[in-house]
């Protein structure tokens, strides 16, 4: 019982194992996200804050991405193994600006 509590006790953060990518507005790469943070990727530029055109899910858990600040909002669940992609026809002013794990 002992080693039970210590194991609930430990309070550690769980992450995804693997890698996002993403493209379009240059590329991007998260290593082991944590479950539960959501991401900012949007990159300032003259003409406002941009995000990216895809994302790759590499890792182990469902990602979701926004296009609203904080991950509010409605948004689009990749599975992995999936890529998803923000418009073809509106990019880049609907563009993947943050991401969420789990």
């Amino acid at each position: 019982m002992a080693a039970s509590l210590l194991l609930l006790g430990t309070g550690a953060a769980h992450a995804a194992t693997g890698t996002l990518e993403f493209s379009g507005n240059g590329e991007r790469t998260l290593t082991n996200p944590t479950d539960g943070t959501c991401y900012k990727l949007a990159k300032s530029s003259p003409s406002g804050s941009r995000g990216y055109k895809t994302i790759t899910n590499h890792t182990d858990k469902k990602v979701t991405w926004y296009t609203a600040d904080n991950c509010q909002g409605d948004g689009s669940a990749v599975a992995p193994g999936e890529t998803s992609e923000a418009s073809g026809t509106w990019w880049p002013f609907v563009s993947i600006r943050y991401v969420k794990i789990g």
